[in-house]
């Protein structure tokens, strides 16, 4: 199971670098990149302005993935924290086994609710 992943992984791979590749050499024609406020343009082929804004692209969501997972896992250790004292909290608690029975009550030390 585990050789039939890799393989098609590597299949896949294989086909997307010849796509890749098959892309680069059709579009080899120089172009000029107007960077407005720069006082530059240079001219780059084409086949490296895409790839290029696909990298970026590719960079900035795998750094929003990345910031989202590492989110959860902060609230997650949070949540582990306060579920653990919590528990301990509750283990602490005295059971109603360990609870003293209450015995016979003093007649002299009653509550005297109706007296004014």
């Amino acid at each position: 199971m585990r050789t039939a992943f890799r393989i098609i992984v590597r299949l896949f791979l294989a086909i997307v670098i010849a796509i890749v590749a098959i892309f680069a050499v059709a579009n080899r024609t120089p172009t000029k990149i107007d960077l407005s406020p720069l006082p530059f343009a240079p001219e780059l082929p084409l086949f490296i302005v895409i790839l290029g804004a696909m990298a970026v692209g590719l960079v900035i969501g795998a750094g929003l993935s990345s910031y989202s997972r590492q989110k959860l896992k902060w609230q997650a250790r949070t949540q582990r924290k306060r579920a653990e004292g919590l528990e301990k909290a509750d283990a602490d608690k005295p059971t109603p086994s360990q609870i003293p029975p209450a015995g016979s009550a003093d007649s002299r030390r009653r509550l005297a609710l109706n007296e004014d």
